[in-house]
């Protein structure tokens, strides 16, 4: 079978899918959390501003940022 070609997204598309993701996640903070992809290949840094305030599970969304970057990274592409 062969494989089938990436779609292709902007990396600002892709932060803000990563984000959407995290955002739905129990004690993901509202304000405050930027996401950022960049890089080829590709990759997502999560990052936590003064407006997120304490952060009580960063390790657990940090989790959540990884598995649907890697899940996301199988489909895509940066643009």
């Amino acid at each position: 079978m062969a494989d089938r070609a990436k779609e292709r997204k902007t990396a600002e598309e892709l932060a803000a899918m990563i984000h959407e993701d995290l955002s739905k996640v129990d004690g993901c903070p509202k304000r405050g959390v930027t996401v950022r992809v960049y890089g080829i290949p590709w990759r997502s840094m999560l990052m936590f501003g003064v407006e997120a305030g304490p952060v009580r599970n960063k390790a657990e969304l940090q989790r959540f940022c990884d598995i649907i970057t890697e899940r996301l990274q199988r489909l895509y592409d940066v643009a």
